[in-house]
């Protein structure tokens, strides 16, 4: 029965987001894949722009199903979502054992604003999320059974996600660290896992060479700000970025915060394991990164954290059951509040002057409910506000020139009326 049990519960969640999932195109990049959908066109561009490993796996899947472009991007994003929480489930079972641990972690990650915020868009977030936690899953693998072909699969996937988006260097000092005790400890082979890895790493660096493409922005852009403005700040800058990374993660896991801090003090004070040095390195460096880096749209930066940060919630209440069970029950069955959370958290805010003043601000984007809302259901779309003659458009804005590509593929086979309404 556990197996219909399971193909149940990953068939809700998939549901779940289908019924939740944008009406319209949103903001932000989702046109600019909306447009690489509707080019159907691979790709040999290894460089941060090309998104190689998205594109290809995209056009492939496009063309398998015969999907017009947004449905295809939809599905796609939907599909890889849920493969995340597929491989979260079985990381959480294969480290704590129960089942019951696996899924209540993976329902706690599942319904985190910032996941479930990007599952409902189109982004690349998602997909990345995917590889991670198949990162995760083998690096747990190798630490329970010891077994040096899991370190290998981990290293392998660890460099082919470097393919899927760069920010996944910030694994690395706890993969290294994972690899070098072993070798100390175990006395296993570590030279097989430390090559594939660089093989995949600076394989992206080979066939941008290859095939023209500028080497140096493999792991760079032409936006140095991007870098140089995340370090070039003053100490209330710094200290901004924390409180913000901070309000980030309370708004992500609410009450669950406080289990996974007590776990990650306790293994700080045993640091000096190697173990408990891996999940803290690879929680901290990626949270540390998303939280000091130079975009506007940072939140998203952290979800490789996120992913690390659900094994430490579950093994803080794992703790409180030992100790405090109704509390332990309390707040298990909490996680099904995690909707109302948000929407009592909307009525608060719309209450006072600034989120008033905020709305109206961003009404073009649906005001307030877009940013504290992870549904996009009935939003209001990218291609209806910068296609509307009314609306003034900066020729300059990224979006705007997503929107007018997009009207250049589509205007042979829809009407302008139409256009705006997808």
């Amino acid at each position: 029965m556990k197996h219909l049990y399971r193909v149940l519960f990953f068939g809700f969640l998939f549901v779940f987001y289908w019924f939740f999932s944008f009406t319209k195109v949103p903001f932000g990049d989702a046109l600019g894949f909306v447009n690489i959908a509707e080019l159907n066109e691979f790709t040999d561009n290894t460089t941060v722009f090309g998104k190689f490993l998205y594109t290809n796996l995209l056009i492939g899947f496009k063309n398998v199903f015969g999907l017009d472009s947004i449905p295809a991007t939809r599905f796609f994003n939907l599909i890889f979502s849920v493969l995340t929480l597929v491989v979260l489930f079985f990381g959480l079972k294969l480290k704590f054992r129960k089942e019951i641990w696996a899924y209540l972690g993976t329902l706690i990650f599942a319904f985190s604003f910032t996941f479930w915020k990007q599952t409902e868009i189109i982004e690349v977030y998602t997909f990345n999320s995917f590889w991670i936690a198949l990162y995760i899953y083998f690096s747990i693998k190798f630490l329970e059974v010891k077994n040096s072909k899991f370190l290998f699969l981990a290293s392998l996937i660890l460099g082919l996600s470097l393919w899927a988006h760069v920010q996944n260097m910030m694994l690395i000092p706890a993969w290294l660290i994972l690899c070098f005790s072993s070798f100390k400890n175990l006395k296993i082979n570590i030279l097989p896992s430390i090559s594939i890895f660089f093989v995949f790493a600076f394989g992206l660096y080979f066939l941008a060479y290859l095939n023209g493409y500028e080497t140096a922005s493999v792991y760079g852009s032409s936006n140095s700000n991007w870098v140089e403005g995340s370090l070039q700040k003053s100490i209330s800058g710094f200290a901004k970025d924390i409180a913000v990374a901070i309000g980030y993660l309370i708004y992500n896991f609410w009450i669950f915060i406080i289990p996974a801090i007590v776990i990650i003090f306790k293994k700080a004070k045993t640091f000096r394991d190697s173990q408990n040095l891996f999940y803290l390195l690879s929680f901290i460096v990626p949270f540390g990164f998303a939280t000091i880096y130079n975009v506007s749209d940072n939140y998203v930066f952290f979800l490789n954290a996120y992913l690390f940060f659900v094994f430490f919630i579950i093994e803080g209440l794992i703790d409180i059951k030992i100790s405090q069970p109704k509390i332990y029950k309390a707040m298990s069955l909490s996680v099904f509040c995690v909707p109302v959370f948000y929407l009592l958290s909307f009525f608060i805010v719309s209450k006072t002057p600034q989120g008033q003043n905020f709305d109206k601000e961003k009404s073009h984007k649906g005001g307030l409910s877009y940013y504290l809302f992870p549904w996009m259901n009935d939003n209001v779309g990218v291609l209806e506000y910068y296609l509307d003659e009314k609306t003034p458009a900066d020729t300059s804005d990224f979006m705007y020139n997503n929107c007018q590509e997009f009207l250049k593929l589509r205007k042979e086979k829809n009407s302008l009326e139409e256009i705006k309404k997808m």
